[in-house]
């Protein structure tokens, strides 16, 4: 496909400047950017409706058949079919190239992708690379219409490739449904994608009228046919083994030195650098040294941080934003850029190739100003992803220093954000059975008549409880639900736990069905906050743990496996410090719960990771000395900080203890300077214990 996509490019450039003046060529840029735009819309049902993997290797046969038949018929009409050639290559291919990607995005889960997409990319540059080299040799060797017969097999050879896989699979895949989004509604509903959009739209138009400028002087200096397209071969196979090395050695040490925006922006502030240059010398080669400056950043700088810019974006957005985008709005720049070039040579003034690099340094600094302004915005996006769907990424699958930020400032938010009320069925059940005339109101949609009903509910039935629990993620009527629930939880023990330790329930529910179980009185429900210790979220996890000290409170008969509980610890202290540190929960807790936290003095000021570990340790340990010295923990008291080490170390195993310090403060156990055993820490302990609540009272919230 890369290798069609450069020996495209030069038999695209070669064969329109061999049968028409390069004034002609913004005429071509623009008509050809039409073209693709409108094909968009019926690529993308196309592809929504049969699936990537049945459309797209009929796009690169289709391709294939239509390169055939433009070999037929250059020679005798060289004029019309270069047209034709033309606009093939500059508008079928930018969708084909989108298609590809989009099999690739389906065909594997985020884990292997990170690792099969970067050598699927070095596999497409020396593609390219090779692309570039056969078309020259074959140019050189033959006529220069016997490259479509080239082109004809790269596309035919990547269709033949495209359906095998096809045939390959197992089992047909289902296709998520995902409604469209109409362009305006999406950017209005996502700003940060219209940064997106204009940093596309203001980069493709400089390329744009760069690309006239280097093509109207190659056109000039080597005139038609062959030794043309020998030309535009050889610089597309220089400039992409640049893009290769560059894309190697400097790509990666961009993203973490600079972060995403800045490394997206060496694209425009090279182009402008360049145009600069070409301002004081306006001949050939510094056209063409710009040209290559710019096909080398946008292939390796900017390319490498523009694929992580949608990492916040949600899935369905994000299928709708990058058809719009990669394909609409990169043709929309260059028919922009395209038309700028069209206007000054229509003007006719002596002075066009100057007030072309004027112009593309006037998008060039746009485009820098709003590359510069990404890093602000993806922050943001990503800060409120993470809080609002608890997402625990894995620091080691970070490339670039801005995500890598994100995690050490991730802000509380102010109050739980808002749940969209479940889309379930309004249909009218026509019957006068009482348990089904509440089911009916309980899946109304209409929040009113659902409180309304519950009102009515004193102990619920299994089935009313069932379609309770299905409501419980919705914020405007959860309180509601859980205090009816609380108060009658042992006839449903079963569906809570069933519930809580099904990974398919929606996080939502999961988080606060453990505030529930906390009021079961079964050890089954013990078995199943267990069980929840081991959920993927954060949240749920904490609300776990929480709800087995509630339940403990209450029912200290019920027992709780120590090799459990550590096992749960030993995993919680397993994370990065950037994670440790910036969880947060979704939920407020409520002040009418004597139970919702493990200390009541420190409420909201609590670590909730070193909350959380410590609510487990009370489940198993003596719950008074385990809440001092999780005060303790609170507080700058070196003193005090060295008995909770002495204390812990004599009651918790080695590899949890040291773990511990590592998270708490890395060299705590070595510091401390008491001699003091368990015993005598903890009564010490115990005796300061007016002087801490001092410490804790003066001590301000964080």
């Amino acid at each position: 496909m890369l290798a069609h996509q450069v020996a495209g490019k030069a038999v695209r450039d070669s064969f329109f400047l061999s049968n028409y003046p390069a004034s002609d060529l913004p005429k071509a840029i623009m008509a050809a950017a039409a073209i693709s735009i409108a094909l968009v819309p019926i690529f993308a049902r196309l592809i929504g409706r049969f699936g990537p993997l049945r459309v797209v290797p009929l796009g690169f046969l289709l391709s294939s058949i239509l390169h055939i038949v433009e070999y037929l018929h250059a020679q005798s009409h060289p004029a019309e079919w270069s047209l034709v050639i033309y606009f093939h290559i500059v508008a079928f291919g930018a969708i084909l190239l989108s298609g590809f990607w989009s099999v690739m995005a389906e065909a594997f889960d985020p884990r292997a992708a990170k690792e099969a997409f970067g050598r699927i990319a070095g596999f497409g540059t020396l593609g390219g690379i090779a692309g570039g080299v056969l078309a020259e040799r074959m140019a050189a060797l033959s006529y220069a219409t016997g490259v479509l017969l080239l082109l004809a097999a790269f596309h035919l050879a990547c269709s033949v490739v495209l359906m095998s896989a096809r045939r390959a699979e197992q089992a047909p895949s289902v296709e998520p449904k995902i409604n469209g989004i109409s362009p305006i509604k999406l950017i209005k509903r996502a700003p940060y994608l219209g940064m997106i959009a204009l940093v596309v739209l203001a980069g493709t138009s400089s390329a744009v009228i760069l690309d006239y400028l280097f093509k109207a002087g190659a056109s000039g200096m080597f005139g038609k046919g062959a030794a043309l397209l020998r030309f535009f071969a050889i610089f597309y196979i220089a400039t992409q083994g640049l893009t290769f090395l560059a894309q190697t050695f400097l790509a990666r040490p961009a993203l973490q030195r600079l972060g995403i925006g800045k490394t997206i922006s060496s694209l425009p502030a090279g182009v402008g650098a360049g145009s600069l240059v070409a301002l004081l010398f306006p001949v050939f080669p510094a056209f063409t040294l710009i040209r290559s400056l710019e096909f080398i950043l946008r292939g390796s700088l900017y390319r490498s941080a523009y694929e992580l810019l949608y990492t916040p974006v949600p899935p369905a957005e994000k299928r709708s934003a990058k058809t719009l985008i990669d394909v609409a709005c990169d043709r929309a720049g260059d028919a922009l850029g395209g038309g700028i070039v069209q206007l000054l040579l229509w003007a006719s003034t002596p002075f066009a190739a100057s007030e072309l690099l004027g112009v593309a340094l006037i998008l060039a600094a746009l485009g820098a100003w709003i590359s510069l302004r990404l890093d602000s915005a993806y922050s943001k996006l990503v800060q409120q992803r993470l809080v609002d769907r608890a997402v625990e990424i894995d620091l080691s699958d970070i490339k670039d220093s801005t995500t890598r930020s994100v995690f050490v400032r991730v802000a509380v938010p102010s109050s739980a954000p808002k749940t969209e009320p479940p889309k379930i069925s309004t249909a009218a059940v026509r019957t006068t059975d009482e348990i089904l005339d509440t089911i009916r109101e309980l899946r109304s949609g209409d929040s009113h008549r659902i409180l309304a009903a519950l009102k009515n509910i004193s102990r619920p039935s299994p089935p009313v409880a069932a379609q309770m629990l299905r409501l419980l993620a919705w914020d405007e009527v959860s309180d509601a639900i859980r205090e009816i629930l609380q108060r009658h939880p042992n006839p449903i023990t079963g569906m809570l736990a069933d519930h809580l330790t099904n990974p398919d329930i929606p996080f939502g529910i999961r988080r606060r069905i453990p505030r529930i179980l906390a009021y079961c009185d079964s050890q089954l429900a013990v078995h199943a906050l267990l069980a929840g210790l081991e959920d993927k979220r954060f949240e749920v996890r904490f609300q776990c743990s929480r709800a087995l000290d509630t339940l403990l409170l209450r029912r200290p008969d019920l027992e709780v496996p120590k090799s459990v509980v550590f096992a749960a610890v030993e995993r919680e202290l397993q994370v990065a410090h950037p994670i440790w540190n910036s969880r947060r929960l979704l939920d407020k807790r409520p002040d009418s719960d004597q139970h919702a936290f493990l200390d009541e003095v420190l409420r909201e000021r609590a670590d909730q990771s070193l909350e959380h570990v410590f609510s487990l340790f009370a489940t198993v340990l003596p719950r008074e000395p385990i809440k001092i010295a999780f005060r303790v923990l609170h507080t700058d008291n070196k003193t005090l900080r060295g008995l909770v080490a002495e204390y812990l170390d004599s009651i918790l195993p080695p590899n949890i203890r040291e773990r511990l310090w590592i998270m708490v403060e890395p060299g705590l156990a070595q510091k401390r300077q008491t001699g003091d055993s368990g015993q005598e820490a903890l009564d010490k302990l115990l005796r300061s214990h007016e002087s801490l609540m001092l410490l804790i009272d003066k001590k301000p919230a964080t």
